[in-house]
């Protein structure tokens, strides 16, 4: 079950272990470097895996350190969560500690990346490190997002194009079911939507939010697919359509590379392939 191997007829793999730096903007406790502007004394706050106290607020990386280790040593890849700008820096920190150590970073990922300092963009590409992030978060976030952490540092907020300008590799996933299931969506229609037009589903605001992170629809297919392949070490059998790789595709009832952006939502699912056999057929 591990990713590295690639067994037969396998359709269930594991190889990555969850970590968890810091919090959550929604409840103010992901990390940063300045506090909240809504909440000045509150720079957010450290998890059990890097924290000893039961308010999790004195920091202890080398608790994350250890946990990575112990999970590297079992053949297993750290993928850890990390949302505000310390949270994600620290995590790169461990990281390139870890590289200089002689270990692969490849498969190791941030998860979420939501606020990131200009200084570290390029550093997902020095560390060969994945930022997983999660798109549709854009349209709920940008409701509160500059009440919370201000105008200024919401520039690094859910910034794709930053990442990808910096040769970072990004990974899309809707974080579902871990955000509620009533706000977020799990189809992939969503998400494209949002990382290309960076507006809500109801198209506000005008022109998208910080629309300097937009990116192409093109990108957004290719961090839905053989990106996350890679991620998973199985771009060599899944991830684009070529010869010899498993015919698992999804299809559309319109091209998302030829349509207007706002008709990406008005898009349906006409067939669902899975080893070349068609288990959804649109009626």
């Amino acid at each position: 079950l591990h990713p590295k191997t690639k067994k037969e007829d396998a359709w269930l793999r594991y190889g990555a272990l969850k970590g968890y730096i810091d919090g959550i903007m929604g409840t103010h406790s992901a990390l940063f470097f300045e506090p909240y502007d809504d909440q000045p004394d509150n720079y957010g706050h450290w998890r059990r895996h890097t924290s000893d106290d039961s308010e999790y607020k004195t920091r202890n990386m080398e608790k994350m350190y250890k946990l990575i280790k112990a999970g590297l040593d079992a053949g297993f890849v750290p993928n850890v969560h990390a949302i505000g700008t310390r949270g994600v820096a620290e995590m790169l920190d461990l990281y390139e500690r870890l590289k200089k150590e002689g270990i692969d970073l490849k498969g190791f990922r941030v998860i979420h990346a939501q606020v990131i300092r200009p200084q570290d963009f390029p550093r997902f590409k020095a560390l060969n490190v994945i930022a997983e992030v999660n798109p549709y978060h854009i349209s709920d976030d940008m409701r509160w997002m500059e009440e919370r952490i201000g105008h200024e540092r919401c520039r690094g907020a859910y910034a794709f194009k930053s990442l990808l300008d910096n040769g970072a590799i990004l990974s899309f996933g809707s974080d579902w079911p871990g955000t509620s299931a009533a706000l977020y969506h799990m189809h992939p229609k969503y998400l494209i939507y949002a990382a290309v037009a960076r507006k809500t589903v109801k198209g506000s605001p005008e022109g998208g939010w910080f629309p300097e992170q937009r990116i192409s629809v093109e990108e957004a297919i290719k961090a839905y697919t053989i990106n996350n392949a890679y991620a998973a070490f199985e771009d060599d059998i899944r991830g684009s359509i070529e010869e010899g790789k498993l015919a698992d595709l999804t299809i559309f009832d319109r091209n998302l590379l030829e349509i207007p952006v706002d008709e990406i939502l008005k898009t349906e699912v006409v067939y669902t392939i899975v080893d070349g056999k068609i288990v959804f057929e649109k009626k």
